[in-house]
Parts: structure tokens; C-alpha cells; sequence
């Protein structure tokens, strides 16, 4: 139900939709004028941030180039295919296990864990209907709107916990000021906070979060990174992976969870909101 009511956003101008969104997340009146909340900023940077710029970051086969370029391709998953259509994959040719990602759009995921259980018809069709969505048009993110819809494979990657952990490094200018953690994201999804020194924040979403996340031996090496990968950009969230000691690049985010996810207490959102400062768009 979730999806289709956002699919109606493609019907109604960008305006409505940001209040709507801001609306029945924060259960406040949006103010575009002077906003203080971090989705409130995030909704006008939607609007105000000129983010069609960005398409290279967030196109998941483009985005590979800037990675090489700035901090090496040991960083990136191994990449065994892109395609126009989904017709093209050869799965006979894939490993056992891999990763089907849409370039366009977040959460087009079709993870194979063993290629034996894979409905490759199934699979074909979904890639396909992913494929010709315009998903900028209802959640209005124009970061998406000129990213050349297709499908790339990838490596697969599971960590320690036999799932894997996502870092999230939000940044702005060469500066990180909160570390987002996700686990479990297909069986119990909770997220936990901490600042740039691991010292767990009291922030709460609506996932909730688990009891502690151990630090990882490479947390410092992360924060480099993510510093080195800010750099002139205004605010962004990185998401690293670490596998065995080993750090993998996942995306560039500009608009984390399209602006809908309020931390709570709300006085730590406005703190987050913060760390945006809309001058810089």
C-alpha cells in the first residue's frame, strides 16, 4: 500500500509531495522558508539543491568511476555484468551467489544467495518493471532523474555476522559528524548511532536499534575515506562495508530515506539538521 500511495506523487507537483512526505513523517506543517528539522532541510535541498548535478554519484554503474578515481578500485565489489535488459544476464554464467542492482533508484536490489533457488523468470520480470520506473518522478529526488536505467551484477558480500553491516558516514565538506549503523537489514532491520569517536548517541528511529555494536578495527580507516569522498560536496551520506578486515564503497546518498525518517528525540534531528547548511547548495 506504502508504494502505491508514493507512486501518486508522480500525479502532484514536487511541492505537495515535500509536504506530504514532511507531513506524515514529523506530523508537522513543512516550513520551507526556515527549516530547522533534518528532513525539513532535506526537503528543500529536494527542491532547492540543484541535485540533477549529481546523477554521477548515484547511478550505481557510474558512480564505479568516481570511486576509482578518488580512492581506488580496491574499494568496489567485483563487477561481473551491466545491461540494458534483463534478457541480456546470462546466469548460467554467474557464481553460485551475486548481487542484481537497478542503476536508477534505491532499495532495486535482488540479492542471490544461491543461484540454484533463483526464479530467473521471476527474476527477469522484476528487473524489467524496475527498469522503466520513474522513480525521481514520485519521490521527486531529481538526483535520479537523468541516470540511464540498467542493471549491473556484482560480487556478492556477507560479513562475520552472516549478514552485512551498514556504516553510514554523514558528512559535509570533509568533515564526518554521525556514523549510522544497520543490521540485519533482511530479517530483524535495526539501526544504531554514534559519533565520529564510536561513543554511542541516545537517537532512536523508527527501526529501532540493538544492544551494542562492537567497533570495528578499521572504523578509522572508514572515516578517512569518507572525509577524502566529501570533499566540496555540501552534505552527503556515505555507506561503506567492511568484509574480513576489507572496506567496500555502497552508495552516495543525498537524501537519506527521502527525508522521512525523524531521529528521536527530535532535539538530536535538529542537531543533525545542523550539519546542512542550505548557503552551500
Amino acid at each position: 500500500m506504502k508504494k502505491k500511495l508514493r507512486k501518486l506523487g508522480m500525479f502532484f507537483p514536487t511541492k505537495v509531495v515535500l509536504y506530504i512526505d514532511f507531513g506524515r513523517s514529523y506530523k508537522r506543517i513543512l516550513n520551507l522558508k526556515k527549516p530547522k528539522y533534518f528532513g525539513e532541510k532535506i526537503q528543500w535541498v529536494k527542491l532547492n539543491g540543484n541535485l540533477e548535478r549529481y546523477s554521477n554519484y548515484v547511478d550505481k554503474y557510474e558512480v564505479r568511476k568516481i570511486i576509482e578515481e578518488k580512492i581506488g578500485e580496491s574499494y568496489l565489489p567485483e563487477l561481473y555484468g551491466v545491461y540494458n535488459d534483463a534478457t541480456e544476464i546470462r546466469f548460467e554464467n554467474l557464481p553460485q551467489q551475486f548481487v542484481l542492482k537497478m542503476t536508477n533508484g534505491t532499495g532495486g536490489n535482488i540479492i542471490c544467495r544461491n543461484k540454484d533457488d533463483l526464479d530467473i523468470e521471476r527474476t527477469i520480470k522484476t528487473l524489467n518493471r524496475w527498469k522503466n520506473e520513474k522513480f525521481y518522478k514520485y519521490t521527486k529526488e531529481n538526483q535520479y532523474k537523468n541516470v540511464k536505467a540498467r542493471i549491473i551484477c556484482e560480487e556478492y558480500l556477507e560479513d562475520e555476522t552472516g549478514s552485512l553491516r551498514d556504516y553510514k558516514f554523514h558528512c559535509s565538506k570533509k568533515k564526518v559528524h554521525m556514523i549510522e549503523v544497520h543490521t540485519d537489514r533482511f530479517t530483524d532491520h535495526k539501526e544504531n548511532y554514534y559519533d565520529p569517536e564510536w561513543n554511542e548517541m541516545d537517537v532512536v528511529c523508527k527501526l529501532g536499534k540493538v544492544h551494542h555494536i562492537q567497533k570495528p578495527a578499521n572504523i578509522e580507516k572508514m572515516k578517512r575515506l569518507a572525509i577524502e569522498l566529501s570533499e566540496n560536496l555540501p552534505y552527503i551520506r556515505i555507506d561503506f562495508y567492511s568484509v574480513n578486515n576489507r572496506i567496500y564503497f555502497g552508495e552516495f546518498t543525498f537524501t537519506p530515506a527521502n527525508g522521512t525518517d525523524p531521529m528521536y528525540p527530535l532535539s538530536k534531528d535538529i542537531e543533525l539538521a545542523k550539519v546542512i547548511d542550505l548557503g552551500e547548495y
